[in-house]
């Protein structure tokens, strides 16, 4: 008897059997898998067109409500700036204001030109801005967005 031949012969086999049993295993969890996605997806079609865009998350400070009227108001070609008024806490907004509004409101620039006509200021209200800005949208939580009386 050839003890190689039938050392390879039962390599082979127990290779064959951990395939089929691996993919019986899987086969049975893979409805348990499938479920994950579709209750995401079940979720994200029920979101609103505004909760898609603007995700309701701690690294996101903001409002959907106050965004959405600044893609509005503000025409493409536009440059805005970002303040911090006399109630701004960076717990609160968490800091990355900047970094959200570059990508949302492209293809807006953002400057730090007291120039700048569109303003969004986190911390702020009509009476901190002054009568300099007209407040267009308000959080009311302290982030609003105005555009600089002419």
């Amino acid at each position: 008897m050839n003890w190689e031949r039938v050392w390879l012969l039962a390599t082979r086999l127990g290779v064959v059997a951990c395939v089929g049993i691996a993919s019986l295993v899987a086969a049975g969890k893979l409805d348990d898998a499938v479920a994950i996605f579709d209750f995401r997806a079940d979720l994200y079609a029920a979101a609103t067109y505004r909760e898609r865009t603007y995700p309701a998350s701690p690294w996101v400070a903001g409002s959907a409500r106050v965004m959405e009227d600044a893609r509005l108001w503000m025409p493409e070609d536009a440059a805005y700036r970002v303040i911090h008024g006399p109630d701004y806490t960076p717990a609160a907004s968490s800091g990355f204001e900047h970094h959200f509004l570059l990508g949302l409101l492209l293809p807006r620039a953002q400057t730090q030109s007291e120039s700048s006509r569109w303003v969004f200021c986190y911390g702020c209200s009509q009476l901190s801005l002054g009568e300099r800005y007209e407040v267009l949208s308000d959080s009311g939580n302290g982030f609003v967005f105005a555009r600089r009386r002419s």
